[in-house]
């Protein structure tokens, strides 16, 4: 598609800075407005970050002339493969809990304070609306966000090339854990850590969102579903 002129007078730098500024706005108002007045801990997730990225996101692409679609917001061209994919990947992140998440655990020692999931325990509504963000905020809003929008216009930035593509997959698992600095620095490195691997696996998957997006769906909700249970 050709873009008229004025849509490319600005470019990624532009782009990484107009969705960059969303989220933080979406943080201040979060913590400074809506989470005092609600009485929420402000040691609770902001989920108005990402669904504010992911909204200013939208709209710089469709200014942009693209769309998610492009970025990867599209049925996987071997469906069998992407399967394969996220059932590996799946696997491979329970590896990552079961021997690497204590060792960071045993540097980083984790900050303990009360869980913001109290209230979940054998509550069934409660539980219901965990599921519909596991899905919808972190599956689709953080995965096409982080490791589709601000991966590719990082690389873009880097004017593109494999040293481009290692940073930008590092700079937007950065940015992903700084989503998680309300559980401290070991959340941060959590975060951050699994952020370079889903980065990974969406370019295994031919830069397509779904395997990330079933893959960080179902770790949630087998989280939710743990606390719902326990």
């Amino acid at each position: 598609m050709r873009m008229e002129p004025h849509r490319l007078r600005f470019g990624p730098a532009a782009d990484l800075a107009l969705v960059l500024a969303a989220i933080a706005a979406a943080w201040v108002l979060s913590r400074w407005v809506i989470y005092p007045a609600l009485g929420i801990p402000d040691y609770a997730p902001y989920m108005l970050r990402p669904i504010c990225g992911f909204l200013a996101a939208w709209c710089v692409l469709r200014y942009r002339g693209g769309s998610w679609a492009a970025l990867g917001l599209r049925r996987p061209a071997r469906l069998w493969a992407a399967v394969a994919l996220t059932i590996g990947a799946y696997l491979v992140e329970l590896a990552m809990w079961q021997w690497l998440v204590p060792l960071l655990a045993q540097w980083i020692h984790p900050t303990r304070r009360p869980s913001f999931l109290a209230h979940l325990h054998g509550n069934f509504p409660a539980l219901v609306f965990w599921m519909a963000v596991a899905w919808l905020v972190g599956g689709i809003c953080e995965e096409c966000l982080f490791r589709g929008f601000l991966l590719t216009r990082v690389e873009s930035l880097l004017g593109g090339g494999g040293a481009a593509l290692a940073l930008a997959i590092v700079a937007q698992a950065a940015l992903f854990g700084t989503l998680h600095l309300y559980g401290g620095t070991f959340a941060f490195m959590y975060a951050a850590l699994f952020g370079v691997v889903h980065g990974i696996i969406y370019l295994l998957g031919g830069r397509n969102f779904w395997p990330v997006i079933v893959l960080h769906a179902v770790t949630d909700s087998v989280a939710f579903w743990g606390v719902y249970r326990s």
